[in-house]
């Protein structure tokens, strides 16, 4: 097992290439990541605003006075 664990952790020249497509792909999956995150906030924001406000209200309560 330590062995394993130290040809992972010693660093190995790969003389591998990277293309530059490659970079763009990433930049894709994160866009992507990002838009599906936010769509899953907005459609489930009801959900997670009536679980949480209860929470929250705790901790930033309005004052009665109307400001």
């Amino acid at each position: 097992m330590v062995i394993a664990v130290l040809l992972f952790l010693i660093p190995i020249n790969a003389y591998a290439y990277l293309d530059p497509g490659t970079g763009s792909f990433i930049v894709q999956l994160i866009i992507a990541a990002i838009a599906g995150v936010s769509f899953s906030l907005k459609i489930y924001w009801h959900k997670i605003k009536t679980k949480f406000l209860p929470f929250l209200s705790k901790f930033f309560k309005r004052e009665k006075n109307g400001k």
